[in-house]
């Protein structure tokens, strides 16, 4: 194993120290479980939807051999990972737009679309608030959607509700875990008129193996008011690194580009973004270490009597039985962090997957808390 030979102190100097904590590691291998990245003082966090196996052993390398280029603009890095996402994602380089994380994408999209002139927010609840705080910033009117019975964002009245602007779908959904089934979807794409903008949300997209779920990226060409939202945050492990991206049409990526701010991708994050994607192993073993510690997980919930949304996502969300606020003060006061309260399901609790020593924590604390 090699020892990466930069100090902690220069690397400090030349981006921050939060960025040198996330890169002056050892190269890991994600075939066997890896030795836990402590977030400190022994707390279990399981409150953000993040990856707790981090970024790739070829994106952790690149970034190390990245540090010299920290004194240059990120350019060419820039045009190098869009041509690598225009490939897999089987579309043109003109297409792209990279952001700062999905959520300045989503920062954008409601920027551009919504607002007194443009229209406004039609969104599921619950969903992540993000890009509804940013409308509402906007100066533009929300409407917040519940969803169905099954979870699933409710289609035929989030299209009764729109007035142009933007329709936000986050699918699989936060906080959920849920999906919108993937004809349900195509069908209200292809219906929905040309002045209203679509804005998928697909972060969660890696884990999702429904036959019901696919991408709509291969729906973008056909249609202008499209525009979907990934990011490297979570399959990818580069959270804390911020690197997301969008892929609509030329015109669409046109309206969008002048609300944003030069670089606003770090070069750090573009040579991690960029070997991840060569880094086959790091989304097929993710999934697998995903798949495993949620199956063990949720069978001990079932076991306990408490019924689960069915996940489609790197976290789920369960039926506590009782309001949620309490019970996440408490587990907190034992070390274990959950996710916040939603409103709309003020007695489900939301829990992102952990490594599996993670999960056995999280159970040993809710079983004392509800005892």
């Amino acid at each position: 194993m090699n020892t990466i030979s930069i100090s902690r102190r220069r690397f400090a100097l030349l981006l921050g120290a939060g960025a040198a904590a996330a890169v002056v590691k050892p190269g890991l291998s994600l075939a066997t479980e890896p030795v836990a990245r402590s977030t400190g003082a022994s707390v279990v966090r399981l409150s953000a939807n993040e990856n707790p196996y981090g970024p790739s052993p070829r994106g952790l390398k690149a970034m190390s051999e990245a540090f010299d280029l920290a004194c240059r603009y990120p350019d060419d890095r820039n045009d190098e990972l869009i041509e690598a996402l225009a490939k897999l994602n089987g579309i043109n380089h003109d297409q792209i737009l990279l952001g700062d994380g999905s959520s300045e994408i989503l920062d954008l999209c409601a920027e551009t679309f919504t607002g007194p002139q443009q229209g406004n927010l039609v969104a599921a609840d619950p969903t992540f608030e993000a890009i509804i705080n940013n409308a509402s910033i906007n100066g533009a009117e929300v409407v917040k959607v519940p969803l169905t019975s099954s979870f699933s964002h409710d289609l035929p009245k989030m299209a009764a509700a729109t007035k142009d602007g933007l329709v936000y779908i986050c699918n699989p959904n936060n906080p959920t875990a849920s999906i919108t089934p993937k004809n349900d979807l195509r069908d209200f794409i292809a219906k929905t008129q040309r002045e209203t903008t679509i804005l998928v949300d697909e972060a969660y997209f890696h884990y999702a193996d429904s036959p019901d779920y696919a991408s709509v990226i291969p729906l973008v060409n056909d249609h202008p008011n499209l525009i979907v939202a990934r990011t490297f945050s979570k399959i990818y492990g580069m959270a804390g690194l911020r690197c997301g991206y969008c892929v609509a049409q030329k015109e669409t990526i046109e309206r969008i580009r002048p609300h944003q701010m030069w670089d606003s991708v770090n070069c750090m994050a573009l040579a991690a973004a960029i070997a991840s994607l060569n880094d086959l192993e790091q989304v097929a073993n993710g999934k697998r270490l995903n798949s495993e510690a949620k199956t063990f997980v949720t069978s001990e919930l079932d076991k306990m009597g408490y019924e689960q949304i069915p996940s489609q996502a790197n976290f789920f969300m369960f039926d506590a039985k009782r309001p949620v606020v309490q019970l996440i003060k408490a587990l907190k006061e034992h070390n274990v962090q959950v996710g916040r309260l939603f409103p709309a399901l003020p007695n489900y609790m939301r829990v992102t997957i952990g490594k599996k020593s993670e999960m056995e924590t999280f159970l040993s604390a809710f079983r004392q808390v509800v005892a």
